[in-house]
């Protein structure tokens, strides 16, 4: 029931999200694939938050975007985000869910969605090699004995806030009044749209993202909903307040956030229209091969996207877990 529940909920969401023009055909593919394994090797509710991320990076990309096409700095195909874009922001936390899943997989007495009890017997392991086998089953027990789902959630809620701050930063700070600044030069103004330039904006709106993710997370799991409907909505998750959530959150999203305008200032390629001068992150523009300026070639946007959202992550779990040694979590 659960799985025919995800398939017919997201069919409906992919259908509107396409006729929106949210995303590509491309775009809607993966998105659709992305959110079925969020929701069956997670929760329904961890989908929740991946659905806030898209849904409001798509309103902050569409605001106003007449305005950020005559910047030369507004999101190609109306907005609308294709295969790449969705990989490139949401593949991360799926790979935490996909790592949260397996390791309670095998701290628990049984594979298999629904296997989420922590604490659990570890699982007998037909391995011959006896040295090999007591390794794995001494690792076994030592992950049976962290709270899993909830390490590895704090990682996707770092992931997630620095996408959605990183998104929310470039959409909004293309609207500030005035000229970014390079992050690593702040007496130097750059145009609109400058990988590495930042603004007073662009700085709101990042911390506007981490707040919208961390908050949207500890109402979902805040302890009233059990006394209000008589149902635990993150019942996986152990010693993980909710205010902890908007903390670890936070400071994950902006330090992830803030890796990526310096990367984007330093290391990622960057090129220069032919046809209309710009500076670019790509190396076509206004349908033609644009000219190398400065970066490493290979280090596109995309690449960009997903180092600092790894960063964001592991900070946000690595203060969860130092907060949890200290039994404040």
């Amino acid at each position: 029931m659960n799985t025919l529940i995800a398939l017919v909920v997201l069919g409906v969401l992919a259908l509107v999200s396409y006729k929106v023009r949210i995303v590509t055909k491309s775009g809607v593919v993966t998105a659709y694939m992305l959110g079925i394994c969020i929701w069956l090797l997670a929760s329904w509710t961890w989908f929740l938050l991946m659905l806030l991320f898209f849904f409001v990076t798509a309103q902050f990309t569409h605001y106003k975007y007449k305005i950020k096409r005559r910047h030369g700095a507004a999101q190609e195909k109306g907005g609308a985000r294709d295969w790449s874009h969705v990989l490139a922001n949401g593949g991360l936390p799926l790979v935490f869910v996909i790592i949260s899943f397996l390791l309670t997989a095998l701290s628990s007495p049984t594979i298999g969605y629904g296997a989420s009890e922590l604490g659990a017997v570890p699982l007998p392991l037909p391995i011959s090699s006896n040295f090999f086998a007591a390794f794995l089953g001494a690792l076994a027990t030592v992950i049976a004995e962290l709270p899993i789902m909830s390490i590895f959630f704090a990682a996707f809620l770092g992931a997630l806030a620095t996408a959605t701050a990183d998104t929310l930063a470039t959409e909004i700070g293309l609207l500030n009044p005035s000229p970014p600044r390079l992050i690593t030069k702040p007496w130097k103004v750059v145009p609109p749209g400058t990988s590495g330039g930042v603004s007073l904006a662009g700085e709101l709106a990042t911390i506007l993202g981490t707040l919208l993710i961390g908050g949207f997370a500890a109402l979902l799991a805040a302890p009233f909903w059990i006394s209000l409907i008589g149902v635990n909505l993150m019942p996986k998750l152990i010693q993980f307040a909710p205010v902890t959530m908007i903390l670890v959150t936070a400071v994950g999203g902006i330090t992830g956030c803030t890796v990526d305008s310096l990367f984007g200032a330093t290391i990622q390629g960057m090129w220069q229209c032919n046809v209309c001068q710009k500076q670019t992150e790509k190396r076509k523009h206004c349908g033609e091969p644009a000219k190398y300026l400065r970066g490493t070639r290979f280090f596109d946007n995309h690449m960009v996207n997903v180092i600092s959202c790894l960063i964001g992550a592991v900070m946000a779990g690595a203060l969860y877990f130092f907060l949890l040694t200290l039994g404040i979590a």
